[in-house]
């Protein structure tokens, strides 16, 4: 039987045309699923915040009298580390110009220079509970440049005398709660030694 060129033309096109609708068919996503949404590969920041340290470590006005040394040492200023059973005792030592208190007046204009050792007898507990506290993560943004008074106190243990600084904000300056603590302790005077310039 002899088949004509029209209908072989008819058999050569219906051919490719199945050839192409299988490999459509294989190309197509099984099930209709959308293919999956690509995965970020950006990495993801693990560094801990920074915790804030002090401006200073040691007093804006050190003391510097031998006999005042002996409660108040002079070495960078530690955090306490909040074991407040081992504390035998707490002092305070400041450095100070005031008023001439003698009545006389030098013609100089010098002013007397006092420096003080102070045990705390009142308010202890509250101060050490404040300073316990852990300072505050530090600021990735801009902070006053000053130099802030540390609020130092020295706390004496069976190990020895150490100083403490007042817990810091973010910018490394005490933070409001310690500052009230520092402030509200009730002193009494160890050794005060005053040493008039004009003299």
């Amino acid at each position: 039987m002899s088949v004509g060129v029209g209908a072989g033309l008819r058999i050569v096109v219906a051919l490719a045309s199945a050839l192409t609708l299988a490999g459509c068919a294989s190309t197509a996503p099984t099930g209709g699923a959308p293919d999956p949404a690509p995965t970020s590969t950006e990495p993801t920041s693990t560094e801990p915040t920074s915790t804030a340290e002090p401006v200073l470590r040691r007093p804006l006005t050190p003391v510097a009298a031998l006999e005042l040394l002996e409660y108040c040492p002079a070495a960078d200023a530690q955090h306490f580390d909040g074991d407040t059973a081992a504390v035998l005792d707490i002092y305070v030592c400041s450095a100070s110009d005031i008023l001439s208190t003698n009545g006389g007046d030098s013609g100089t204009g010098a002013l007397p220079d006092v420096q003080r050792a102070s045990r705390v007898i009142g308010g202890g507990d509250h101060l050490l509970a404040a300073y316990s506290a852990p300072n505050e993560p530090a600021t990735t943004g801009a902070c006053i440049q000053l130099a802030a008074d540390p609020l130092i106190v020295w706390v004496d243990t069976s190990a020895g005398i150490t100083p403490v600084y007042a817990p810091v904000d973010e910018c490394g300056f005490p933070t409001r709660a310690a500052t009230n603590a520092f402030n509200g302790v009730k002193l009494n005077t160890i050794l005060e030694i005053r040493s008039d310039p004009a003299d």
